[in-house]
């Protein structure tokens, strides 16, 4: 698995997320139908957008396997306080199988080591329990929980927040004797 930069080619992947409703829900919210001249313009923009701010966006991809099967990006990056967010999505034929992990790990190594973030806080809809398990295995803590902060599928819903130390992640990442 890898990290690397969005192409125009990738708009398939785009498509099938868009068509994804239970996906989309999961990490913001379905979206209307758009047309696949939006969704290619949406992508030549990404494409060709330069990180802002250590904010990006990069597709993840198997490494024996051409072609996208997720997607992460950095955002509300703090130089001052030292903190960063991160969203991350996986195609359904890729999901349990430890690709937004292995995505997660690059990243937050990255942040954490490149370019010297002090923490990374996420938030995660309270029902989507498979997030919340990777943000633990992660080393993420749960710092507070927002209720009914989202509407979702005609409800609101609560949403978990969640907070990692670059001490701490790095600290796990070093092999221990």
């Amino acid at each position: 698995m890898r990290l690397r930069a969005i192409e125009p080619e990738d708009d398939g992947y785009y498509r099938e997320f868009a068509a994804d409703v239970v996906g989309a829900r999961a990490v913001h919210m379905a979206e209307p139908p758009r047309s696949r001249g939006q969704l290619r313009k949406d992508i030549e923009r990404l494409s060709l957008s330069e990180a802002s701010d250590d904010c990006f966006a990069l597709a993840i991809e198997r490494i024996d396997e051409a072609g996208m099967i997720g997607a992460i990006s950095t955002h509300r990056t703090n130089a001052r306080t030292g903190t960063f967010s991160y969203g991350l999505a996986i195609s359904a034929a890729h999901r349990r199988r430890g690709y937004g992990t292995a995505a997660a790990r690059i990243l937050l190594a990255y942040m954490f080591s490149e370019r010297r973030y002090h923490k990374c806080l996420v938030e995660i809809h309270a029902d989507n329990a498979a997030s919340l398990r990777l943000h633990h295995s992660l080393g993420f803590t749960q710092e507070g929980l927002l209720r009914e902060q989202e509407y979702l599928a005609g409800r609101h819903r609560d949403v978990v927040l969640m907070g990692l130390f670059g001490r701490e992640f790095l600290s796990d990442a070093q092999p221990h004797d």
